[in-house]
């Protein structure tokens, strides 16, 4: 395949798999992209693009095709905003695609936080009468991959996610899924800062 023939395949491919994930709410960039790769009939999954071509795709499509997502994107980081006051104990950071800008259907807000036990935060979100499920989130820190304890809930008719950090991997950065560097992430204060501009 021409190389101008496999970047336009890619660039297809890019931006069918934004539109699933934007408009269908998958969550996992790999099975995005081999759906997209199946609807436009593509054997090749070599010319597959890469996950950060992904969030550009998202970007660009959520802009063209959403007129709304801007004010989607702030009410979500309004409600984050709120989560993150009740939690601003144990050093609430927002993460995921309602800090970048990528949100889809039905993408949870995402807060780390820092405890010496997950008992606490449950204590905390139990006072403010949310019902609680709870999982663990996989995320790789330096090397290895850990599991953390994870408290879901609604709020505002908004799945929440909060992954609970011991006070030894406070510090430590996840690495983002999408690309090959530490997450990027916001504190109270600079969400704070972030909505006033």
């Amino acid at each position: 395949m021409g190389r101008n023939k496999s970047d336009r395949l890619r660039q297809a491919l890019a931006f069918e798999t934004a539109k699933i994930i934007t408009e269908e709410g998958v969550r996992d960039f790999h099975r995005a992209k081999l759906k997209a790769s199946e609807r436009l009939g593509n054997s090749e999954h070599g010319s597959l693009p890469s996950n950060f071509e992904i969030e550009q795709a998202i970007a660009s499509f959520q802009k063209t095709f959403i007129p709304t997502h801007e004010q989607i994107l702030l009410v979500e980081r309004q409600i984050a905003l709120a989560v993150m006051e009740w939690l601003k104990d144990y050093a609430p950071f927002l993460v995921g695609p309602v800090l970048e800008g990528t949100l889809g259907v039905n993408t949870p807000i995402s807060i780390h936080v820092s405890c010496d036990t997950v008992e606490r935060i449950i204590d905390v979100l139990q006072d403010k009468n949310v019902a609680l499920k709870f999982s663990e989130q996989r995320l790789k820190l330096n090397n290895d991959f850990v599991f953390l304890p994870t408290v879901n809930f609604e709020y505002q008719d908004n799945e929440i996610e909060v992954s609970v950090f011991n006070l030894r991997q406070q510090h430590q950065l996840p690495k983002s899924k999408s690309q090959n560097r530490s997450i990027q992430r916001i504190n109270l204060k600079g969400l704070k800062e972030l909505l006033a501009e």
